[in-house]
């Protein structure tokens, strides 16, 4: 499944640990810094739920948050990596550094509101 417009495809686990604190310094020269803000959204597209929150519209009214995709059939480990056991499901995460996870949000203003209330900007 390709990710949705304006997000990044997640389709394997080293690529969501190798966005976690900590690097080695090493890497860090190779890798670069820690991003803001990322949030991952996981997701299968047989799933009724999954579609109806628009993830264009996320990404469009998140633009200070960089933003993945996960399709849990493609990608079976992250999520359980993360905690969460239902889709779909959001993780935030902040200079490195788990954050939050929101599971089973309603729509896109939910997700929104979710990451209002840990600091993240929206425009």
């Amino acid at each position: 499944m390709s990710a949705p417009q304006g997000m990044i495809s997640l389709s394997n686990h080293m690529d969501f640990e190798a966005m976690l604190r900590p690097r080695r310094p090493t890497e860090e020269a190779f890798f670069g810094s820690y991003d803001p803000f990322v949030v991952v959204c996981f997701s299968a597209k047989w799933c009724g739920p999954c579609r109806r929150i628009d993830k264009k519209y996320l990404v469009e009214h998140c633009v200070a948050a960089k933003w993945y995709h996960c399709d849990v059939d493609e990608n079976d480990v992250t999520l359980g990596y993360c905690g969460g056991s239902a889709i779909p499901s959001f993780v935030l995460l902040r200079d490195g550094t788990f954050v939050g996870r929101l599971e089973g949000p309603r729509d896109a203003q939910h997700v929104l509101q979710w990451l209002s209330q840990y600091g993240v900007p929206l425009n």
